[in-house]
């Protein structure tokens, strides 16, 4: 059977023979043992390998050899077109730093990876169209686009790559951060160092700040920037997605909870991103489902609304997310899912939000709802956050797992941190392997108490990287955990190569200033080479568990049904019990409010309910 380190301890039985009672509220009581030095990765069949490490390798540059960046976040890929090589891996660098070589700003850096005998990978030496010779690569941004600002997620689609400019940045000020950001802050000439591919926009003066926070198009076999997509407007942008017409381009942002954008952009023809339409989400009240309300977006004539669109949106009833982070398209069922990280107490940015006319998502309002506040009211909490879901027929959003379970002890210990634990999810993606579907999803440091982290009686984190079979329902159960990053790390980052036996990671500024390994106290790409055998364990691990009690339909609104008659309690998202059940095959909860809830059995496992009408 497949399982982490070593096997878990099994949740304590609180009950005695004959009648059971159930406990008041939840409370967990196991953990799985963590490392905080390195990079964990469940053992054999997985092998581990560094594969670059940020301030110890060095990068070619137009202008000499230099240490890499460090903040290593989204990892682009693009095919080899000679297909001799599995491809090229491009890593952004979330950070922004004076930097005579590559840039100031953010940055990204290209390699090519090559499959050894034994099928684990190698970086390869290569020349560049513009003589450039060596194994990483510093993307040129410097002379083409004129640098960016810290470069997190991106997109990557039929070997093109674009990086997202995300921490949102309002004056020259800001971003020249006493020197040590962007020294210059003169203003900067749209087209002056090559075309920026949108008529009537080069020669058209901007101020420095302005050129940040946009999607950049990049050339990921030649290292260098192609364009800033200007007519997708400015945003604190995190990911995108393009879809399988070649024209649709979802958008999310990073940004202000209760107005941060969902953006469509709608090419005019399949491939050509520099004509089209622009579109924010607009959700319809009290439903799931919602509108594209189009904006203007010639960057020509338009450009007052582009370089500010929220204060465009402001007023019209778009809805306004909770810091829209990663997203991917399923290949399997042609969704789109998002990974909304949350936010401690967003109510009172809610009330503001509202007040500038935002609309707040149904899901949220649904939250509020199960935790009996008002969405704007500073009670209102969002820990974990959840991965959405948005399917293109029917223009629907809603969550699809909620981040938990929830921890009610704002200073939760180890000692009390459950076996399976989703936080604050950040990085997302698909691995298609074995025939078989699976959602990556990775954590990020939002916080440490309420038991986002496992280490909270420490004064660091270490975050996980989680499989979830798009087979099985979307439940912290149905979690197998693939990593965990190195103490005071997020994990992010997510390419597969090799038909998906083959998996790359990024571990992102750790604090091991007592760890003497390199590779442990910096940011880190690392490879788990070996997935096709890890996907036949876990298979097997499920044939074996096949015996347990089923919780269908999961999503439910009025009803829930089980596999065998049993004794169960209902728990709400606060680990209250709100319903026990005695030798019953089923449970009416057409009475309570949406939400996620917990079910929890005699012997003391549980099970995530999600009601949702």
């Amino acid at each position: 059977m497949f399982r982490f380190v070593a096997s878990v301890i099994a949740l304590a039985v609180c009950v005695s023979a004959g009648a059971q009672d159930f406990p008041v509220r939840i409370e967990p009581v196991t953990m799985i043992p963590y490392l905080q030095g390195r990079v964990v990765v469940p053992p054999s069949p997985l092998k581990y390998q560094n594969i670059f490490v940020g301030a110890v390798d060095t990068v070619e540059t137009k202008d000499g050899k230099t240490v890499a960046k460090q903040w290593h976040d989204y990892i682009g890929y693009a095919a080899d077109p000679t297909g001799n090589s599995l491809g090229y891996a491009i890593v952004n660098h979330e950070m922004i730093e004076a930097n005579d070589k590559i840039g100031d700003g953010g940055g990204m850096t290209m390699f090519k990876l090559g499959k050894k005998p034994d099928g684990t990978l190698e970086v390869l030496n290569q020349t560049l169209s513009d003589g450039r010779s060596g194994k990483f690569f510093n993307v040129d941004f410097k002379n083409t686009v004129g640098e960016t600002g810290m470069n997190c997620g991106g997109i990557s689609w039929q070997n093109r790559v674009w990086t997202a400019e995300e921490w949102y940045q309002t004056t020259n000020k800001m971003i020249n951060d006493a020197g040590k950001g962007f020294r210059d802050t003169t203003d900067f000439e749209i087209g002056k160092l090559q075309p920026s591919g949108f008529p009537g926009l080069d020669g058209k003066k901007i101020k420095r700040y302005e050129n940040l926070n946009w999607m950049v198009e990049i050339d990921p076999v030649n290292a260098k920037g192609v364009r800033k997509q200007y007519n997708w407007g400015r945003q604190g942008f995190e990911c995108g997605v393009v879809m399988n017409d070649s024209k649709t381009v979802y958008l999310f942002e990073d940004g202000e909870p209760g107005k941060s954008l969902l953006s469509k952009f709608v090419a005019d023809q399949p491939g050509d991103f520099t004509k089209g339409k622009l579109y924010f989400y607009k959700q319809d009240a009290g439903s799931f489902t919602g509108t594209w309300v189009e904006v203007p977006n010639d960057p020509a004539t338009n450009w007052d609304i582009l370089v500010a669109p929220h204060a465009w949106a402001k007023g019209k009833g778009i809805t306004g997310f909770t810091r829209l982070e990663w997203g991917s398209l399923n290949k399997t069922d042609g969704k789109i899912y998002i990974t909304e990280t949350g936010n401690d107490r967003p109510g009172t940015r809610y009330k503001t939000a509202i007040a500038d006319g935002w609309s707040i998502p149904k899901h949220t309002q649904d939250r509020a709802a199960a935790q009996g506040v008002a969405v704007d009211s500073s009670a209102y909490w969002d820990y974990y956050g959840r991965v959405l879901v948005l399917d293109p027929k029917d223009n629907s959003v809603r969550s699809y797992i909620e981040g938990g379970p929830y921890i009610t002890d704002a200073n939760a210990v180890p000692s009390k941190y459950p076996e399976k634990h989703l936080s604050n999810p950040d990085g997302l993606g698909f691995l298609y392997v074995n025939g078989k579907t699976f959602m990556v999803i990775e954590e990020d440091l939002n916080g440490v108490n309420f038991g986002r982290m496992p280490n909270t009686a420490m004064r660091g984190t270490n975050c996980e990287a989680w499989l979830l079979d798009m087979s099985k329902q979307p439940t912290i159960d149905n979690l197998y955990r693939l990593a965990i990053s190195p103490y005071g790390s997020e994990i992010t980052g997510f390419a597969s190569y090799d038909d998906g036996n083959v998996v790359l990671i990024n571990a992102q500024h750790p604090d091991n200033a007592t760890i003497s390994d390199a590779a442990a106290k910096n940011s880190l790409t690392f490879a788990i080479t070996g997935m096709k055998q890890l996907v036949s364990s876990i298979d097997a691990d499920d044939t074996e568990e096949e015996s347990g009690i089923r919780v269908f339909p999961n999503p439910t609104s009025s009803h829930v049904q089980f596999s065998q008659s049993v004794d169960a309690a209902l728990y709400d998202a606060t680990g209250a019990r709100v319903r026990v059940i005695r030798e019953s095959a089923s449970m009416d909860i057409s009475d309570l409010a949406s939400g996620v809830y917990y079910v929890r059995f005699v012997d003391g496992s549980t099970r995530q309910l999600v009601i949702q009408r």
